[in-house]
Parts: structure tokens; C-alpha cells; sequence
């Protein structure tokens, strides 16, 4: 089919459309789920911190975890036509091209999150906030700012352009990890990506272990503060980025292709 090889923008946005149409329900439930989760997890940790122990700094640490976690569950979930076989057909079966269905789970399931989750944890934080404080005034620093934490990255942040690809690299992968692990597991794709890349970290851990012991490093370095081509943090930096944005990259693509092969 001539969809199948061209991608129209025509036809994402009808994509999107028919699954706001058929999926709005599960939306809203999904997003009072994630305010409440995050309603409840505030309360708990204020409380454990006396409440009246809790500043800006805490709600930006406790964003930063529930940010992960949701999004680590969130892209395990993506491709959830390939969940059963009759889903699967009628996802196939949708008048869209490949590159479409592909941009379509990337940008809903890793970008539109990026985008939205800071706003909802802004603004749940803030009606909690305000709510908590109502019955413990020990609350002082109930108002939530991302203005805060923000100014305290740029005034103690490093931001070498490769330090910086490495971080923002770093936090891409715990999206890009589940997407691709979920276009390749039908059942189970959460349990079954965390083993896989839990096993893969091993394996490669390892491999640099059995290295480090076979060539001497240990014993090169102390003589020579180069290890293999890096001999300062810069060149360590330079490496781990170019190495980070690929490994990015390849599991894009493997996702890609796996949903290509799903098509054939």
C-alpha cells in the first residue's frame, strides 16, 4: 500500500484524533489515577517530614522520582495494540504508514509526557499544598515552584556541552529503554524490558570486569593516567555522550523496525 512507504501529517493528526475518540475515557481516568498518586505521595512524604521540615527543594526531589517512575511504567505501556492478537490486527489494519503509527506511540508515549507530567505535578502540588496547609499550618512552604529548583541547576549546574548531551542522554534512555521494550514484548513488556536490560548491564559489566583483570588496567593506570584513549574527564565525557546518544538511537531504531516487521 502507498501509506504503508509515505508519511502524511494529515494522517497523524487524524491518527491522534481517532485515539482521543476512542481513548478519553481511559485518559481521564488515567490522569485523576496519576494526580491522585500524586496528591497521596506528597501527603505521606511531608508527614514523614513533620511537615513543617518540607521546602521547594524537597517537592523538586520528590517530582524527580515520581517523573521517573511514571515514565518508566508509562513507556512500558506503549504499543498497546500488540497486548492481543485482535488488537493487533486492528492496529495493522489502521490506513496509516508505518513512520505515522511510529511517530504517533513516540510522540504520545515519551514527548507528550516530557511536555505534560511537570505541569500536572505543578499543579496537583499546588492544590495540595494549599489543602494541607488548611489543616497543618506547620506546612509553611506549601507553594510549589519549578523556578526554585531550576536556578539552583543553573547556579551549580555544569553545562560543557557534553556533560550536558550525557544528562540529557541519561535521561532519555529511561524513556527510550521501555518504548523500544515494549514494541518487541507483547506479554508482559514492563517485567520483561527491566530483566532484559538488567541482564544486558550484567553481562556487559562483566565483559569490563574480565577486561580490566585479562589486560592489567588496574596496574596501566597507575603507571599511566590514560585508560585506553581517555586520560582526562573531558575525553570520558566526550566518550560516554557519543556512546550514550547512540545506544539512544539504535534502540529508536530497533523499535522501528521491530513495528516494520509487524507490518510485513
Amino acid at each position: 500500500m502507498e501509506t504503508n512507504n509515505s508519511f502524511s501529517f494529515q494522517r497523524l493528526v487524524l491518527l491522534g484524533k481517532q485515539s482521543f475518540i476512542i481513548n478519553k475515557k481511559l485518559i481521564g481516568i488515567s490522569l485523576a489515577g496519576f494526580s491522585a498518586i500524586i496528591f497521596i505521595a506528597l501527603i505521606v512524604m511531608q508527614s514523614a517530614a513533620n511537615f513543617r521540615n518540607w521546602d521547594n527543594g524537597d517537592s523538586i526531589a520528590a517530582f524527580l522520582f515520581l517523573f521517573f517512575q511514571f515514565g518508566f511504567i508509562y513507556t512500558c505501556l506503549s504499543f498497546p495494540a500488540f497486548r492481543s492478537k485482535e488488537k493487533s490486527m486492528a492496529f495493522l489494519m489502521l490506513p496509516a504508514s508505518v513512520s505515522e503509527k511510529y511517530t504517533f506511540e513516540l510522540f504520545t508515549r515519551i514527548v507528550l509526557y516530557i511536555v505534560l507530567m511537570p505541569l500536572l505535578f505543578w499543579l496537583v502540588a499546588n492544590i495540595e499544598g494549599i489543602v494541607v496547609h488548611s489543616f497543618m499550618p506547620e506546612l509553611t512552604n506549601y507553594k510549589f515552584s519549578f523556578r526554585d529548583g531550576f536556578l539552583a541547576i543553573v547556579k551549580n549546574g555544569k553545562f560543557e556541552f557534553w556533560a550536558l548531551n550525557l544528562t540529557i542522554q541519561g535521561i532519555l534512555f529511561v524513556f527510550i529503554a521501555p518504548f523500544t521494550g515494549a514494541s518487541h514484548f507483547s506479554k508482559s513488556p514492563l517485567l520483561k524490558t527491566v530483566f532484559a536490560f538488567l541482564a544486558i548491564i550484567a553481562g556487559y559489566g562483566f565483559f569490563v570486569f574480565l577486561l580490566v583483570k585479562g589486560l592489567d588496567l588496574e596496574h596501566i593506570h597507575s603507571m599511566n593516567s590514560r585508560v585506553l584513549f581517555m586520560n582526562n574527564t573531558e575525553s570520558a565525557l566526550v566518550f560516554l555522550g557519543i556512546l550514550s546518544t547512540l545506544i539512544n538511537l539504535s534502540l529508536l531504531s530497533i523499535a522501528f523496525f521491530k513495528l516494520k516487521e509487524k507490518e510485513a
